[in-house]
């Protein structure tokens, strides 16, 4: 091997050796690096649990415990209005009603619910097209506070009318009939909400209509005495009941009852047969005709 072959050889092995130091430093340097950020990564990735959605919820939903739930989230990525575990409860917003779509996972906050009370609560619960009515009740006609909101009722009214009897005198009469059926219980009294085992008499009750339905609640007071009639959870399997029977035979179809349904005494009872014909008996002497 000549000698200028050797020469080469040698800037060859010195070159491959330089670069391999080369490559061996840099990438001590590299390792470090990584090592010297780690902690700074954990604690960017530290989290806390704030309050999000489980599911879907709509605007003018009732907000259930089960609708909610707590979610481990970023805190370099908090936001001031975000619920935090540590200062909140769930049950803080049961029974709070959706303002805008909620989608599953996101955070709630105040401005995207509204709380019983809260001026806009009423227009947030109704549905499309839908308005509000108060009805005043007592303990009898709102069936002793056991109505609670979210319950289907009916409406009755019980008017009172004058008509003549036989001897033409005056008399009072009344009537009920079902005004309107199936009606969505929004608040009792003020109160959406009612604690478990708790019952109280309402003052007041008011319920989810359309508009014509609006007016014909505001007729109805001024006519006579509303009441409610609670429907069952349950469907009839059977379809919608039919009429009762007076005396065994079917009644005709109507949607008022008199009150001579209740109390035959009354005059003018269409249960009450009549006799055909009158007599009078004349007595003369020890003959009668």
């Amino acid at each position: 091997m000549s000698f200028r072959n050797i020469l080469i050889l040698l800037v060859a092995i010195s070159a491959a050796g330089l670069t391999a130091y080369y490559a061996n430093t840099w990438l001590r340097a590299e390792r470090a690096a990584m090592q010297a950020s780690a902690p700074v990564a954990q604690q960017v990735s530290s989290t806390i649990e704030i309050l999000v959605a489980d599911k879907e919820l709509t605007a003018g939903q009732f907000v259930r415990a089960d609708h909610l739930k707590w979610q481990p989230w970023p805190e370099d990525a908090l936001n001031d209005d975000y619920v935090l575990k540590t200062e909140h409860k769930i049950e803080d917003y049961v029974s709070t009603v959706v303002r805008n779509l909620i989608t599953p996972g996101q955070p709630i906050t105040k401005r995207l619910v509204v709380y019983p009370g809260d001026r806009g609560f009423l227009a947030a619960v109704l549905g499309p097209g839908r308005r509000a009515v108060s009805v005043s009740v007592n303990a009898t006609s709102g069936i002793s506070g056991f109505i609670f909101p979210g319950d289907k009722v009916d409406l009755l009214l019980t008017s009172r009318f004058t008509t003549k009897n036989s001897r033409g005198e005056a008399q009072d009469r009344y009537v009920t009939r079902t005004l309107l059926t199936a009606l969505k219980v929004l608040a009792i009294d003020q109160k959406t909400e009612t604690k478990d085992g708790e019952v109280n008499p309402a003052k007041t009750v008011t319920l989810e209509v359309s508009p014509k339905q609006a007016e014909k609640v505001a007729i109805g007071m001024a006519m006579g005495t509303l009441s409610l009639s609670l429907q069952s959870l349950a469907v009839a399997e059977d379809g919608p009941l039919k009429h009762e029977s007076v005396d065994g035979k079917a009644k005709k179809k109507r949607d008022y009852t008199l009150d001579t349904e209740v109390n035959s005494l009354i005059y003018g009872s269409p249960t009450r047969k009549k006799s055909a014909t009158k007599k009078v008996t004349v007595l003369r002497g020890d003959k009668a005709e």
